[in-house]
């Protein structure tokens, strides 16, 4: 039961985590073109102040991406709580 918490737990981390760096990618190159995409690889987005920006920017708020980093942080406490206590 614990190896199959760790794969779901991991998938659901990994998997937010390519997500959120996705949409990065996306608004980078959208806001600055290619030299947005460089950038993306380059900078880290941070995790208060890309959504703070992007709201001002784009003027909507990135509900969708606080949704995505809230799955990460629950697939990371899964993975967590699956493999504490094995010694």
């Amino acid at each position: 039961m614990r190896t199959i918490g760790k794969v779901i737990g991991y998938l659901m981390w990994i998997g937010a985590g390519m997500l959120m760096f996705i949409f990065w990618l996306m608004a980078m190159s959208s806001w600055l073109g290619f030299f947005g995409t460089i950038l993306a690889f380059v900078l880290c987005p941070g995790i208060v102040v890309f959504p703070i920006v992007f709201w001002i920017i784009e003027g909507v708020f990135p509900s969708f991406y606080f949704i995505v980093w809230g799955i990460g942080i629950i697939g990371m406490v899964i993975a967590g709580l699956s493999g504490a206590g094995k010694d």
